[in-house]
């Protein structure tokens, strides 16, 4: 007697496209990528990273913000700060408005950062990015002071914009032109 083989059923068709959904949408992607069934995404550029040293000496005894660092990505901008405290007491808070100008001189987005509890010498790192712009369509970076500082005799309840530029330098920087501006 003989076996006739039939071709595949339908079903086990179906169940092979059902095995390959459910490995898709059962979060078995990684899995669906290593047989076959889905390709890889091609591997995204590195950003183009710039640094140098922060400055941390102004010419005379105050906190020093430097714009240090440079990433370069498709559609954003993000540069790596320093504040560096060379005054004689505690920064308990510290705050920094900085805006990226562009071509026409426009403002294209405004952020805040804020350092805190800062002894003498000492020094904080923080990173700022810029959305939906390139570094090389920034034209300068304008830096204001909103205001908001604890130190020595300053604290929230007796500060303006302005208060607090008397404390801070704003060194220059090889990676972008850097302004310090007036409330």
């Amino acid at each position: 007697m003989s076996v006739v083989r039939a071709n595949p059923s339908a079903a086990g068709v179906l169940g092979a496209f059902g095995l390959m959904g459910l490995l898709l949408t059962a979060g078995c992607a990684d899995m669906a990528t290593d047989i076959g069934l889905m390709a890889k995404a091609p591997a995204a550029a590195p950003p183009d990273l710039q640094q140098h040293p922060p400055v941390t000496q102004g010419t005379r005894p105050a906190a020093v913000l430097s714009i240090h660092t440079r990433k370069a990505f498709p559609n954003a901008c993000k540069y790596g700060i320093t504040l560096t405290n060379n005054l004689p007491y505690k920064i308990s808070e510290l705050s920094f408005r900085l805006t990226a100008i562009i071509d026409g001189d426009v403002p294209y987005d405004t952020q805040t950062k804020s350092f805190s509890e800062l002894r003498p010498s000492e020094q904080t790192y923080r990173d700022i990015t810029f959305q939906g712009v390139q570094c090389k369509q920034i034209r300068r970076i304008a830096v204001t002071d909103p205001g908001r500082c604890t130190l020595d005799t300053l604290n929230r309840f007796n500060t303006a914009p302005g208060d607090c530029a008397k404390f801070s330098e704003v060194a220059a920087s090889p990676l972008v032109t850097v302004v310090k501006q007036a409330p």
